[in-house]
């Protein structure tokens, strides 16, 4: 089920079993094949960047190529160092991290900004007041808020300990620079954890909102289109069979994200 790790399925599901029937049929895949299913694999509805995203899986499956190589996607991310937002192009990766600077900043008072030629002073007096005092329990709240953010799984796990405080922990879990809603999200995830009670209509990972449903709903007709056009064509070439497969894994995938 690795494959189908971006959506939530039961191990019987009998459209996935079928799917993955089909590519046990299909023997050994090229090496390129096998990236563009990862890339399926790694899409996400609520990416600020889906429909881009889509357009994208849908060339490398008509040319059999992938648009991009799946281990280099997120160098940007903040995950990858103070100095990653500089090859970003749209600015999520430096707001990004201008939260991080202003988050460490008020859990070390000595932590030290004055250097730091981004650092937004009006941000970090912003979060200094929505998460308010320090205490144990909010410290670790924001210290797991830190690991998400920057994918320290290690420190994440350990940070991680339920009981009167699981739901905001749960929505710590669904928080990250690329959502659609970034940074709205993290503002009010911030108000929340200063009250120490979880965020009231919270979007994160995993969720959508209707325009997106619309452009899902959109999209769908279009691929059943071109997967019908693949299987209709008598006893078709095994690079069709190929782009049948990977063309049901995308419908499979999206219609599943927005419960379709």
């Amino acid at each position: 089920m690795e494959a189908w790790s971006n959506i939530e399925v039961p191990a019987d599901d009998p459209e996935i079993i079928q799917i993955d029937h089909l590519e046990e049929k299909l023997g050994k895949l090229p090496e390129k094949v096998r990236k563009i299913r990862e890339l399926i694999t790694r899409f996400e509805v609520c990416h600020f960047k889906f429909q881009h995203h889509i357009n994208k899986i849908k060339d490398s499956i008509i040319n059999l190529e992938p648009y991009t190589i799946p281990s280099e996607i997120g160098n940007s991310h903040i995950q990858k160092g103070e100095d990653a937002w500089k090859s970003d192009k749209t600015g999520r990766s430096k707001t990004g991290q201008q939260y991080l600077w202003a988050i460490k900043k008020w859990l070390d008072k000595d932590y030290q900004t004055k250097y730091i030629v981004h650092y937004d002073q009006k941000l970090g007096k912003d979060v200094d007041g929505w998460l308010g005092n320090k205490n144990p329990e909010k410290m670790r709240l924001v210290r797991l808020l830190l690991a998400r953010l920057t994918w320290d799984w290690k420190s994440y796990e350990a940070l991680q300990k339920g009981g009167d405080f699981k739901a905001l922990e749960m929505q710590i879990c669904r928080m990250d620079i690329c959502h659609y809603a970034f940074p709205a999200n993290l503002d009010l995830l911030l108000h929340a954890i200063g009250e120490m009670k979880p965020a009231k209509d919270f979007e994160g990972c995993g969720s959508f909102n209707t325009p997106i449903r619309v452009v899902i709903e959109q999209e769908l007709p279009a691929l059943r289109d071109q997967l019908q056009s693949l299987v209709d064509r008598g006893q078709p070439a095994k690079n069709e069979l190929v782009k049948a497969w990977l063309c049901t894994c995308l419908i499979k995938t999206i219609k599943e994200q927005v419960g379709l």
